[in-house]
């Protein structure tokens, strides 16, 4: 039974399978890890480089992009979910959020040798550093393809970018200066760049951050997780794993208000929503409405 004491949180989604989203769903976040998730069978490097694979790899991937070459397949494929989410929105932001996951999440796909391996992948190339590394540089550059065509579309110029894992203020510039290559311009044409808050840095540093950004994301249970130094998915330590800590919690008021002193907006995403009725509350306190659902 619903609590009619308990604030009221209205919720997005984050878009992953475009069948599943009906007409009232507002889209919060499209995740381009989610959507290759879900969308692509292949590693992207498969695409990106399909060269590199070996002979039956190749036969494989050539055969199932039928007349397209593999990368030009999932830029056009891309290209089109895109378009489909940005409509959807009927003018409001379509936030899209470049790749952050660990590399380990992409192991067991056909093109996933072509990415180097890591001993610790939540610690190693993950956003910004990813993206400037020669490895991922093609890949990279089809998603900026996409991201580009599909603003070239009418009524998609709603799409903004949200960059995850940007751990220094270089980062922070080395982020727009690639982005520029690609041709997407931090403010041309109305592009705005968002930063993916999830390490406690951006949170403490959130001014500085801003000044490089047009808004951010604060994604709660990411910047638990970095915060308490905790795998979620170890369960003898599940009991720990609370996005109401004292410590996230002084992190999250930190970073809204910089964000609040910078004018800038602030969106916030968590998984974990439905269950913790006290940080509900206590996101209503801090006046927060809406709240992305992952």
């Amino acid at each position: 039974m619903t609590n009619p004491n308990q604030p009221v949180i209205t919720t997005s989604v984050v878009f992953t399978q475009p069948e599943q989203l009906s007409q009232s769903d507002s889209i919060g976040l499209f995740s381009l890890d989610d959507i290759v998730k879900h969308q692509f069978p292949y590693h992207p490097y498969a695409y990106a480089q399909a060269s590199a694979l070996i002979a039956d790899e190749q036969a494989s991937i050539i055969q199932d992009c039928g007349e397209l070459p593999p990368a030009e397949f999932y830029v056009t494929k891309l290209t089109d979910l895109l378009i489909q989410a940005a409509k959807h929105q009927h003018g409001q932001p379509l936030r899209v959020a470049l790749s952050g996951v660990e590399s380990s999440s992409r192991v067991g796909r056909v093109g996933s040798e072509l990415e180097p391996a890591e001993i610790n992948p939540a610690m190693g190339l993950r956003g910004v550093s990813r993206y400037a590394n020669s490895a991922h540089r093609k890949s990279f550059a089809l998603d900026c393809e996409a991201i580009k065509r599909a603003r070239m579309e009418e009524s998609c110029q709603n799409i903004e970018l949200v960059i995850p894992f940007v751990r220094t203020f270089s980062e922070a510039a080395t982020i727009i200066d690639l982005l520029a290559e690609q041709g997407l311009c931090r403010g041309a044409q109305g592009l705005k760049v968002n930063m993916l808050a999830e390490l406690p840095a951006n949170a403490l540093l959130a001014e500085t951050f801003l000044q490089y950004f047009d808004g951010m994301v604060l994604d709660i249970d990411v910047l638990a997780q970095f915060t308490l130094a905790l795998d979620p998915e170890h369960e003898a330590l599940t009991y720990l794993y609370d996005e109401q800590n004292e410590a996230v919690l002084t992190l999250l008021r930190h970073a809204l208000k910089a964000t609040e002193k910078a004018g800038k907006p602030c969106a916030l995403i968590s998984r974990h929503l439905d269950d913790s009725p006290k940080l509900v509350r206590w996101l209503h306190e801090q006046g927060i409405s809406g709240v992305i659902k992952a």
